[in-house]
């Protein structure tokens, strides 16, 4: 175990390097809906597959629309969408709908819109002849192969399956995917005053009920009850981690005692039938006497583990480290700090192993380099906290429109405290408030940093 000192970019790195990205599977596109590719996609089949008409018109040939118009022109028949492609007799038009196929050589033809002719528009019959009024610049033709070729990269690593992007590889004929597995992640508070949000004002047990996949306190009343807390730290981070899934998380709190920490962090990191890729523990890892998450890393041979101060508030507290070789990070007890906490290092690891960001550390020289999610830059409201040295400050924050733009507003009423979890309500993300030597915005004043806001 080491202790020491250390900034919030150095800290972040070291989190960082503990993770690689899940073993990746091969899906089929639906079933890797929300997951992040591992390998790189290459188109099967062209976009379009077939020369098609960009509009409901006539289609006909260019050479027959020579000279001075109005030009009028025998109908020939038509082509619906999905109907099998005709060939346009010269010196005739074919009526055309938007998606149908067309026949022949598309450089000489070109689709006559309908409002550009005298036919009636919408559902009518086929009229025997039409008269064009006009020709358009566009041909309104889509020709095969224009968006896509067969064989071509599509879509690389760390690409997000969504609707979209579903969308798109089925129309290129991609039936399957390599995407990342679902990280696999527990979750554990600490903590004999800690009791579950059902049973708040009684003392709780250790008990864990693995069916729901997730562990709980079940209360039973004793002498203590009115001054146990709410385990609020557990539910908070491990639905934290589920708004920014795709992840699986299982919950577990356990008390002061090293004993059952120890066994469950053994047990944790060595059973095959339910292996995780990360832990996140909540608490214990301060100076006090009953800091169970540190005692029980000094006395294991399992565990190699980094314990010190980041340079940041609220959280000061923090750890890392490798137990059976799993990773491990160890967050604050306050509310407040473990959530600031989570956000910028437990996040970190899971877009690590979800495979939507790299996991090769960055040399940060400014936040938006070691903040490895969303950030943006918008202006600072007043009552933001004034840098202050040695300190990166972390304030919850709004994101209100005004008349110089969009402003970031604190939840804490300048007081960005470890204990103030009301502040949490309703926030937009994380104003980063640089250390004082450190002139996170010299070109940009009155900016601020917002981490997680993409709005």
């Amino acid at each position: 175990m080491i202790t020491s000192s250390v900034s919030v970019a150095e800290h972040l790195k070291r989190v960082r390097e503990l993770i690689q990205p899940t073993k990746p599977q091969r899906l089929s596109v639906e079933e890797a809906h929300g997951r992040y590719l591992a390998q790189t996609v290459q188109a099967r089949v062209a976009i379009p597959s077939f020369h098609n008409s960009a509009m409901d018109g006539f289609l006909v040939h260019d050479k027959d629309l020579s000279g001075s118009g109005p030009w009028t022109l025998p109908v020939s028949g038509e082509v619906a969408a999905g109907g099998l492609p005709q060939e346009v007799v010269p010196n005739q038009a074919l009526r055309i709908m938007t998606g149908a196929p067309i026949s022949g050589d598309a450089k000489s033809l070109r689709v006559i819109p309908s409002e550009f002719t005298d036919a009636s528009l919408g559902p009518a019959q086929l009229p025997t002849q039409v008269t064009i009024h006009e020709v358009p610049k566009k041909r309104h033709i889509r020709l095969r192969g224009e968006v896509v070729t067969p064989g071509e990269d599509i879509a690389h690593p760390n690409t997000l399956i969504d609707a979209g992007t579903l969308a798109f590889f089925l129309t290129a004929g991609v039936s399957h995917v390599s995407v990342y597995r679902r990280p696999q992640v527990a979750v554990i508070s600490s903590g004999d005053e800690l009791v579950s949000t059902a049973n708040v004002g009684a003392a709780a047990t250790n008990n864990v009920d693995n069916a729901a996949g997730v562990a709980t306190g079940v209360g039973t009343a004793d002498e203590n009850a009115d001054y146990r807390i709410a385990d609020s730290n557990g539910p908070m981070v491990a639905n934290l981690l589920a708004e920014h899934g795709p992840v699986d998380v299982r919950r577990f709190h356990v008390g002061d005692g090293t004993d059952k920490l120890t066994a469950l962090l053994d047990e944790l990191t060595s059973s095959s039938a339910q292996p995780v890729d990360l832990i996140v523990t909540t608490g214990g890892i301060s100076q006090g006497a009953f800091d169970v998450v540190k005692a029980a890393a000094v006395d294991s041979p399992n565990a190699d583990f980094w314990f010190g101060n980041a340079a940041q508030r609220p959280g000061s507290p923090q750890g890392a480290g490798l137990w059976n070789g799993t990773a491990v990070v160890t967050l604050p007890g306050n509310p407040v700090a473990a959530y600031v906490s989570a956000t910028v290092y437990v996040l970190a690891c899971l877009y690590i192993l979800q495979g939507r960001v790299t996991s090769t550390p960055v040399e940060a020289r400014s936040t938006t380099e070691w903040w490895p999610h969303c950030a943006a830059l918008v202006h600072a409201h007043p009552t933001l906290p004034l840098p202050r040295p040695g300190k990166t400050q972390l304030v919850p924050v709004q994101v209100v429109p005004a008349d110089t733009g969009l402003l970031a507003v604190p939840n804490t009423g300048g007081n960005p405290g470890s204990h103030f979890v009301s502040t949490l309500i309703g926030i937009d993300g994380l104003a980063v408030i640089p250390p004082a030597e450190d002139a996170e915005h010299p070109d940009s004043p009155g900016m601020a940093t917002v981490l997680g806001w993409s709005r």
